[in-house]
């Protein structure tokens, strides 16, 4: 699947994600940098601002290239872990449209079921009254794969944190130009974190898609937005 350039002219995709709590939504369209801006007033909020200038400069800088690179996949939104608050700070989740490449329009259910012939990880459902699929592309998911051939002693030590990346796409009801949604969470714990936090963080973004809705006006979500 990938995402076709001509929908930037289509109407925009109107969902309700609940992430819950800790989770800022930055939206990329003409809206992202006064979500940056807000998000960073939250970060720096009990620093003085000529010692926070540095800081502000370089999250928005770095913030800015995954904002450009989301807009290039059909982003629509990108949430991070609010400062103080989030479920694990590496962790991300992109939501974005998504147009399958076809002659012809393809029933979502034959996609669906292409889609999860084609990968041992994916599950499938429905979500939003739609048929959906979810892909689990983390390290060591696919249950196909050979165990790696470690030594013994080596498990015993620190082991370093497994990247986790889980998308979901389901396609938009009643959507004239047929497109489809992924929602995509990526990242991992940072050194000597708890990956049971991550664990926790998959489980309730797991739940959040599973309660997905359609909206009429702009999309919500209802975690804390910047």
């Amino acid at each position: 699947m990938s995402t076709a350039a001509e929908t930037a002219n289509s109407k925009p995709i109107n969902y309700r994600l609940n992430l819950g709590e800790g989770w800022t939504r930055i939206r990329l369209d003409e809206h992202a940098e006064a979500d940056v801006n807000a998000f960073l007033d939250t970060v720096f909020a009990a620093v003085p601002a000529d010692a926070a200038e540095a800081g502000r400069g370089l999250i928005a800088g770095r913030l800015g290239s995954q904002i450009l690179a989301g807009r290039a996949k059909g982003g629509i939104d990108f949430y991070i872990p609010t400062p103080g608050g989030g479920p694990v700070p590496a962790l991300t989740v992109m939501a974005s449209e998504v147009k399958i490449p076809s002659a012809a329009v393809p029933e979502p259910a034959d996609v669906v079921a292409r889609v999860a012939a084609s990968n041992p990880t994916a599950r499938t459902g429905v979500i939003a009254g739609m048929p959906a699929v979810r892909i689990d592309r983390s390290a060591g998911a696919d249950p196909d794969a050979e165990p790696a051939d470690e030594d013994p002693a080596e498990q015993d030590g620190p082991q370093p944190p497994r990247p986790r990346h889980i998308e979901y796409v389901v396609p938009v009801a009643g959507d004239p130009d047929h497109r489809w949604l992924s929602i995509a969470l990526t990242g991992q714990a940072g050194p000597g974190a708890d990956e049971a936090r991550v664990d926790a963080a998959v489980s309730r973004f797991d739940q959040a898609v599973a309660e997905l809705a359609w909206t009429e006006g702009e999309s919500e979500s209802d975690g804390p937005t910047a």
